[in-house]
């Protein structure tokens, strides 16, 4: 536990990340390994197992979702240096995996016949154990069968079929440094078996125990110093010597192989941690799971056939790329009309508000406020206008209307009576 300090836990160790250079980091292969598509709670449990298999060198929380694509994963394959992805998917048939090199391929396609997750081997174990302390360093890979294949048909020796899975697996997990090899980091191992009659890759991950060579089973388990073992059910401590300690489980590998170390002669064991998985190589292509077809196991095509797939691959690639570009362009031209419209409506505002500080309009700058005043001026002389009234303008048109289109009968009889005296007066 941390000491506390006021009221607060003070963490007084810190374990500060070893600082790795640039060229390690390149060499190191890294995976991300992932699910395509909806899979069984049981693909789900296999993926873990197969994370907690790769550590140190992958995500083992990494966070999945239906709208991620394998472009999205591209994008950030490089800057955390991953150099491989495995990718599981399920169809009604089977179970598949993808191992994917990056950044140009190849990619393999192997069927998953059967696997076992690391719960259910753990299940036959007597005392399985963890990966708390073993996740630390990666396994050690052992390739077995792969340099030559023997046939059940004619029993004589052939190289194998399958050179570029060998090297695809190799690839997968980093290299052996001999002269700095650390026996204290060898903890994991990571087989891989060619089966050559039945065309399958059996996978199998172990842990690695060293103990004194030459011992028996019983006097080694005495002379530990950890995990004791309990002899309250014996008579004699030679019924536990001679007895061999103890029946073993399944799953863990009595024979002890001898092998060289610093101290002399020691003993290597190996105890099986899980998971395990039958596989069979279905397809090879090029590029990232959209390439040309290398291999496939139930199709056959002629070389024209052939041929032709790679020309219309080629072409696409190139669609792609011409894809790219213009859509690249159009976001460049894009940003560029964008600026030259801010610049532009910049330097109108930049004007409209000079000619507002000298007082000077335009007649789409007026301001509304000053017209009326400029016709009231104009009109009146500078006196307020009238509201305007439409009756009283109808009612004046009506009047001037009146006294020039009617007739008083009046004023009529009175002038055709002058008239008509002064005509009778003058003709008589």
């Amino acid at each position: 536990r941390m000491p506390k300090r006021g009221g607060r836990r003070r963490k007084t160790r810190t374990n500060k990340a070893e600082e790795v250079s640039e060229k390690e980091l390149r060499q190191t292969p890294r995976c991300f390994i992932f699910k395509r598509g909806e899979v069984g709670g049981h693909v789900k449990d296999l993926i873990q197992n197969m994370r907690e298999v790769m550590l140190p060198n992958t995500a083992k929380n990494l966070k999945e979702s239906k709208m991620n694509r394998i472009e999205d994963y591209l994008a950030v394959a490089g800057g955390l240096h991953i150099s491989h992805f495995i990718i599981f998917t399920s169809t009604k048939a089977s179970t598949y995996m993808k191992l994917v090199k990056l950044p140009q391929g190849p990619t393999l396609t192997f069927r998953v016949d059967s696997f076992c997750l690391t719960r259910d081997v753990k299940v036959t174990q007597k005392r399985p154990r963890g990966f708390d302390r073993e996740s630390t360093n990666a396994a050690v890979q052992v390739l077995n069968n792969f340099g030559a294949a023997v046939s059940a048909a004619s029993g004589v020796g052939r190289p194998c079929p399958k050179p570029l899975v060998a090297e695809m697996l190799r690839s997968l997990f980093p290299a052996v440094d001999v002269p700095n090899f650390n026996e204290a980091n060898c903890r994991r191992a990571a087989l891989f078996h060619y089966d050559p009659e039945s065309d399958h890759v059996h996978f199998r991950h172990f842990h690695v125990t060293k103990k004194p060579f030459g011992l028996d089973r019983g006097v080694s388990k005495l002379l530990r110093t950890v995990r004791l073992p309990k002899l309250g059910n014996k008579e004699d401590i030679a019924d536990f010597v001679l007895g061999g300690g103890g029946a073993a489980s399944d799953s863990e590998i009595e024979t002890t192989q001898e092998a060289h170390g610093k101290d002399g002669k020691i003993g290597i064991r190996l105890t099986e941690a899980g998971p395990r998985m039958k596989l069979l190589l279905v397809k090879a292509e090029e590029g990232v799971c959209n390439g040309a077809v290398l291999y496939h196991r139930f199709a056959t095509k002629t070389p024209t056939q052939q041929e032709v797939l790679e020309q219309k691959a080629k072409q696409r690639r190139k669609l792609k790329e011409r894809n790219d570009m213009l859509t690249k362009r159009a976001g460049l031209d894009k940003d560029k009309k964008k600026k030259r419209l801010a610049k532009v409506e910049k330097a109108a505002e930049t004007s409209r508000r000079a000619r507002e500080a000298l007082g000077e309009y335009d007649d789409v700058d007026e301001p509304p406020a000053e017209a009326p005043k400029a016709e009231a001026s104009a009109g009146g002389g500078g006196t307020k206008r009238k509201r305007f009234n439409p009756l009283y303008k109808q009612k004046e048109k009506g009047g001037a209307a009146g006294k020039e289109g009617t007739v008083e009968f009046g004023d009529a009889d009175k002038s055709g009576a002058k008239g008509k005296g002064k005509g009778k007066g003058k003709g008589k």
